[in-house]
């Protein structure tokens, strides 16, 4: 018999989710409200992709048959991956996960006394007029058909993380958006006897996300402004 369960997470995964890899998540289901942590300018975009946590546990008797049933497991679950157009597999944890190539069978079973499992995250493209139900019914049914080996269980996570591919293409309309902002910053606050300097700080760091829908995702820059009265420094 199949088991689909829902595991329930917690926190938030912000940053590459591999060494080089140029992406961002941000888990889509916890909302910041502290509104004055995010920077008055900012865009937004729609997501490119959603991961969804994905462990594979078995409580058999022997621990060299917990093994061999997470081994079947996991060849059986990333071959079908390789065959399913938008679904792809990395291992660890969303936000903090790399290339299957990158970790040994043996690092990736985890033990907890007579339980065995592993951890994968499922990173599923988002399609033109892709709804977030009908995602997470695709990943739901991808995990479903999934032959299952021995007594292993699949546990689909029960938080899931909205993603960019490439988070560095949104930076050059940040930088624009914000530098227009300065100018009318400036423009409005300063007069003929009363010059305005405008200071930008913070410009050197990474493009960050947070969820702006079921789908969407605000981009900015963690950038902070000051107006200073009196002419510039010559």
């Amino acid at each position: 018999m199949k088991h689909l369960m829902l595991l329930l997470g917690a926190g938030v995964a912000l940053g590459a989710p591999h060494a080089g890899a140029q992406q961002i998540v941000a888990q889509s289901n916890f909302v910041n409200r502290q509104q004055s942590a995010i920077p008055q300018i900012s865009v937004t975009v729609r997501a490119d992709f959603v991961l969804f946590s994905l462990r594979y546990s078995t409580a058999t008797r022997s621990p060299d048959a917990r093994k061999d049933e997470l081994t079947k497991m996991f060849q059986t679950v990333t071959q079908r991956a390789g065959k399913t157009e938008g679904i792809t597999i990395e291992v660890g944890q969303p936000g903090n996960s790399g290339a299957l190539e990158t970790a040994a069978m043996k690092e990736l079973i985890v033990q907890r006394g007579d339980l065995s499992s592993i951890d994968l995250v499922l990173k599923v493209n988002v399609r033109p007029g892709d709804t977030f139900a009908a995602i997470r019914a695709r990943t739901e049914k991808f995990v479903a058909d999934t032959p299952l080996s021995g007594r292993v269980e699949g546990v689909i996570g029960d938080s899931q993380f909205l993603g960019l591919s490439e988070p560095k293409k949104q930076r050059d309309a940040l930088v624009k958006a914000i530098a227009d902002d300065a100018k009318m910053m400036q423009g409005s606050f300063a007069g003929s006897a009363s010059p305005v300097t405008v200071s930008i700080t913070g410009m050197e760091q990474r493009v960050q996300t947070r969820p702006a829908g079921p789908l969407d995702l605000e981009v900015f820059i963690p950038y902070q402004m000051s107006l200073k009265a009196g002419a510039a420094p010559s």
